[in-house]
């Protein structure tokens, strides 16, 4: 029961993350608003999670960017392409706290299915953005602005303007941080195996000498 409530939250906060994400597409004045009750949301998270930490400062170490990510940087500019970084950087990194531990529960077969059958999925996206009505010509285009998605959040107003395709891009983006995610762990796994030999080696040459 405890598990299945901490799913459901986690979900939640990660729909609140897609609504945010949803904020960039247009320029109005309720978005300033929606940003701050979704920073305070995860504020008080955070805060929540230091309090129920057993040690609270290997927590903050641990969590670094994430820490960075709930303060407020963004209120102390005005400059709007670098409040949008500020926005940018809270919504990712936030994505990816609430992501990885259900991505480190993934078996190597369902992450390699995953990551095999991105392909076919970016395409599939990319004929529905293209066929959906939106302001581009060639599929090529549509493919692009996928890709673009995938691994940064964007705003592709100039050539989307199907509201069904921003969502196909939101979860999209969502769908990148997974991604990345999964490479990284990749990447930091193969690395940590790399040094534990090193270190093996290291140790034989040492016991030997």
């Amino acid at each position: 029961m405890q598990q299945k409530a901490r799913v459901i939250y986690d979900m939640a906060m990660i729909l609140l993350v897609m609504v945010t994400i949803l904020t960039l597409w247009v320029e109005h004045t309720v978005n300033s608003t929606i940003n701050l009750i979704v920073w305070i949301v995860f504020l008080i998270d955070y805060i929540i999670r230091i309090i129920l930490a057993d040690n609270k400062w290997q927590f903050i170490k641990k969590n670094p960017f994430l820490l960075l990510a709930v303060i407020p940087f963004d209120q102390f500019f005005q400059v709007a392409r670098i409040v949008r970084l500020f926005y940018l950087f809270r919504i990712k990194t936030i994505t990816k706290y609430y992501v990885t531990p259900y991505i480190k529960q993934l078996t190597y077969t369902k992450k390699m299915l995953l990551l095999l059958s991105l392909p076919a999925l970016l395409l599939v996206e990319t004929i529905m953005i293209w066929k959906m009505g939106n302001k581009l010509e060639f599929w090529h285009e549509a493919f692009f602005v996928v890709f673009q998605h995938l691994f940064i959040f964007v705003n592709s107003l100039e050539s989307i303007n199907h509201f069904p395709s921003i969502l196909l891009l939101t979860i999209t983006s969502i769908f990148g941080v997974i991604i990345q995610g999964l490479v990284l762990q990749w990447l930091f796994d193969k690395l940590e195996d790399i040094w534990h030999k090193r270190k093996q080696i290291f140790s034989s040459t040492k016991s030997g000498g």
